[in-house]
């Protein structure tokens, strides 16, 4: 059965305002774990394990790190946000606040020219997730004119509004 030990990088009570300061459960369990075997003198994980509502070997590896790299071991980082941006969210306000200038002026007209824009800036090829998400993340909506036929007539649709009955009647078919 391994035994737990830790390394001197905190005093008892260093450790325990590291304890109080906690700011997540995640963060309170490491510290509560360090705490236990430094001042609880609880050296097995089986008995730990419990308690914190973590696996052996997770205790094991938070007391491993710690013993290794001290108070930065113990930093939890959460899953998840972007752990591949391509462009940080103040880049990409700063761009597309640029296209929506351009935008505005009728320079651009399909989702190419804003991934060309993109890609420039970026310094690489993107994918159309790419492209979406980043139109999505920043709120912009896909808006075009409503499509009409090329051969339309305006007279013809004026003149046809004009003498359109404004009550339906069926026509007597006796």
């Amino acid at each position: 059965m391994r035994t737990l030990q830790l390394a001197g990088h905190l005093t008892d009570t260093q450790l325990k305002e590291r304890l109080t300061a906690a700011k997540d459960k995640p963060e309170f369990s490491r510290w509560q774990i360090l705490y236990m075997v430094q001042v609880g003198q609880v050296h097995s994980a089986a008995v730990i394990s419990p308690l914190v509502n973590l696996s052996k070997p997770s205790i094991y590896k938070i007391v491993q790190q710690y013993n290794r790299s001290g108070v930065k071991g113990i930093k939890y980082t959460s899953r998840g946000g972007r752990r591949k941006a391509l462009l940080s969210i103040e880049d990409e306000t700063d761009l597309l606040s640029s296209i929506e200038d351009k935008a505005s002026k009728g320079l651009i007209k399909t989702a190419n020219d804003i991934r060309k824009m993109v890609e420039s800036k970026v310094g690489k090829s993107v994918s159309d997730d790419y492209l979406w998400d980043l139109l999505n993340r920043n709120e912009w909506k896909k808006k075009m004119p409503r499509p009409h036929h090329p051969k339309r007539d305006i007279s013809e649709q004026k003149k046809f509004k004009k003498n359109f009955p404004s009550v339906w009647r069926p026509s007597s078919g006796t």
